[in-house]
């Protein structure tokens, strides 16, 4: 399975979020320059691949932060849709970070006029979802408008109003839309994170429904650990009765089990635009549940694309001098389990 980049010398986190994206990374380029038209060809040659341009958008946003060239496109094409919607994706990212700076120009009014403008760029693109993911993207810092319980099929969780509708709309328009259930993870995390902090056993209510209403190949079927990790990261377990840590022990191997035998080993990852996060992310829950031998293969794959997600937070509970020590020596360990003997199968 070809993996993320060739193995460094010198390892870092947050490799560059475009990976193997050869025409993402030349547009992105080009666009801090001032030519913003070559995001406008990218964009229109890719279509209607919700995936990769929702992947696309996301990364030139958060590469255009504090440049001029999405707002100069949305002025010099007012007519295209494209550049609308790339424009409120940026501010997004931009608002965000004002917000958790606790910017005094990140007013109520700011917020408004964001999530108006989202919703225009919305009608301009009836069938694009990245719209309602860059409100979605906000909802773990705006706030909820109350909590409701919502129904999938025949599952239900607590979720915030705002952050249920928005994901709604977006999973209308995409249904497996990876960042769409990232980011309402994260609106999740956000409202859970306000409560007493073993509540947080409540964030794999969400994840449990999205991969259950995934295809069975999907890189939603990782999502699980996501939660997994948070509430590992996070201690949630010494919080817990026994009997709920037994549970939860158990709930995290039959993850993990699904999550590599049905994600990794069923399909190609390097399909997925934004892998390297699930890779990552698989990888430190094999270590972490006993399963090295079976990690060998998946740090392979991730080669040089070591994210920061969970290493950096994983080295503080490990000892590890920082995230690459925390990587490199997780992946120590999985490439010696893995010469010890074949995987089990």
């Amino acid at each position: 399975m070809p993996g993320f980049g060739l193995r460094p010398r010198r390892l870092r986190l947050d490799p560059d979020p475009a990976f193997g994206d050869g025409e993402l990374r030349r547009a992105r380029d080009a666009a801090a320059m001032g030519g913003w038209e070559a995001v406008r060809d990218l964009l229109a040659a890719t279509g209607e691949d919700w995936q990769l341009r929702t992947h696309r958008i996301t990364v030139l946003a958060n590469a255009a932060l504090g440049l001029e060239w999405p707002r100069a496109w949305q002025l010099a094409e007012p007519g295209n849709p494209d550049a609308h919607t790339v424009a409120v994706h940026a501010e997004a990212v931009r608002l965000h970070g004002m917000i958790i700076r606790r910017d005094p120009a990140a007013t109520d009014q700011a917020a408004i006029s964001f999530v108006t403008g989202a919703r225009e760029a919305a009608e301009r693109s009836p069938l694009d979802p990245t719209p309602w993911i860059s409100l979605l993207s906000l909802a773990g810092v705006l706030g909820d408008s109350g909590i409701e319980v919502a129904r999938w099929s025949d599952l239900s969780f607590e979720s915030g109003a705002r952050s249920w509708l928005w994901f709604q709309e977006a999973v209308a328009r995409h249904p497996d839309s990876w960042h769409a259930h990232h980011r309402m993870h994260e609106a999740q995390l956000a409202r859970l994170r306000t409560g007493p902090a073993h509540d947080l056993v409540s964030l794999l209510d969400f994840a449990t429904a999205a991969a259950a209403h995934a295809p069975v190949d999907s890189p939603l079927r990782v999502l699980p650990l996501w939660a997994h990790t948070e509430l590992r990261l996070g201690g949630v377990a010494g919080l817990l009765s026994p009997a709920e840590r037994e549970w939860l022990g158990q709930r995290n191997e039959q993850d993990v089990e699904d999550a590599y035998r049905q994600w990794f080993r069923g399909q190609d990852p390097a399909k997925h635009p934004a892998a390297p996060y699930d890779l990552n992310i698989l990888a430190y829950q094999l270590v972490e549940t006993g399963r090295r031998a079976l990690a060998g293969p998946v740090f392979a794959a991730i080669g040089s694309a070591a994210t920061t997600a969970p290493w950096a937070q994983a080295a503080r509970l490990s000892g590890a001098a920082n995230g690459p020590e925390a990587f490199l020596a997780a992946r120590a360990a999985a490439e010696s389990a893995s010469r010890s003997g074949p995987p089990p199968p």
